[in-house]
């Protein structure tokens, strides 16, 4: 029987934005995992949340290209409404566009909002079998545990999500494409920590399938 599938917001938004000619692999294989669908897929309230903060990103990164197209002199760095973690992506953007005119870019990124909007609605009706964990049941405390190894509070309170809903269930798999906090032997890791730690909770951690890292 194939395990169920705890889903984290990087193999989603990549799902939805795989292009055939030009995604990298984590892309592909994100695209090819939910695609070949096997076991049920849950999602958690704090992933819903955050698929929603990336439509919002994509439309802050898209004024600020738009500004940098019609403006070379522009600078991303000095604008407060990018964040250090999104500059590549916004450097990415303006060097595919930077030689449109900004009427047709307008038309393109307004067309690649609507892609990733319906995508994801789509998602969530057609491939989702539970929606769990509302934001208000997430337990802060676990949370500042695993930020204690894990930095971003975003993926801290997801992956407390995971941990949550695993309690007294069979082993479920949670479904990454994160090379930067979740590669295997930083999951490792902080399991070990929770054990020598915390070990009166007795947490169970769902098993990893990292797609950034396979094969």
């Amino acid at each position: 029987m194939d395990k169920d599938s705890f889903l984290d917001t990087n193999v989603i938004v990549y799902y939805i934005n795989y292009q055939q000619e030009s995604s990298t692999e984590p892309i592909y294989r994100s695209y090819i995992y939910i695609a070949n669908k096997k076991g049920k897929f849950i999602i958690c309230h704090a992933v819903i949340r955050e698929l929603y903060n990336v439509m919002s990103k994509f439309a802050t990164l898209h004024k600020e290209v738009l500004k940098k197209v019609e403006d070379s002199s522009y600078n991303f760095e000095e604008n407060k409404n990018i964040s250090k973690r999104d500059l590549p992506f916004a450097q990415k953007i303006y060097f595919s566009y930077k030689d449109y005119n900004t009427k047709d870019l307008k038309e393109i990124f307004a067309s690649q909002r609507d892609i990733f909007e319906i995508g994801t609605e789509q998602f969530l009706k057609n491939k989702v079998d539970s929606q769990v964990m509302p934001m208000e049941q997430i337990n802060l405390e676990l949370v500042n545990k695993i930020r204690d190894i894990i930095p971003n509070y975003a993926d801290c309170q997801i992956l407390a999500s995971a941990l949550q809903y695993q309690k007294d269930k069979g082993i479920f798999l949670f479904v990454t494409a994160d090379g930067e906090h979740l590669d295997p032997n930083g999951y490792d890791f902080l399991k070990e920590h929770f054990e020598i730690n915390y070990p009166k909770e007795k947490y169970q951690f769902p098993e990893l399938k990292n797609l950034y890292f396979e094969e």
